[in-house]
């Protein structure tokens, strides 16, 4: 099972590869974006609207998607992402996420760790 915390623990995490390293190569990045878009593909309630990558630390990649499922419920999201979520995605063993809801939105949060001080920080958007 994927490894989803709570929040100050997440927070906590990223702040700490944030602090501690440096971004992740683009050439080393790509890849694993190409993963979890393939993943969140997969999904059949789910389609995927775009990826971009930022300059900004805390959000290094960033997935927007629409959720079409015949519930649209974010409990239902945060629920079918949790289930869903593969322990390889990020093709290292250090890392978090966190899921939080609105009425309208769901934001899944990650941060990951790599080889030589790396780190990977991003999320999913989802709205309905």
């Amino acid at each position: 099972m994927a490894k989803f915390a709570k929040k100050p623990a997440f927070e906590g995490f990223r702040a700490s590869l944030i602090s501690n390293g440096k971004p992740l190569l683009e050439k080393d990045l790509v890849p694993i974006q190409a993963r979890l878009i393939a993943h969140l593909d997969m999904i059949k309630s789910l389609l995927v609207q775009k990826a971009k990558r930022h300059g900004d630390k805390l959000m290094l990649v960033e997935i927007s998607t629409t959720w079409v499922g015949l519930d649209a419920s974010p409990r239902d999201a945060i629920s079918t992402l949790k289930k869903s979520w593969p322990e390889d995605l990020f093709d290292t063993p250090e890392y978090q996420c966190w899921a939080d809801e609105s009425e309208d939105a769901v934001h899944l949060a990650f941060a990951a760790k790599y080889a030589e001080g790396r780190y990977l920080t991003g999320r999913v958007l989802i709205t309905f």
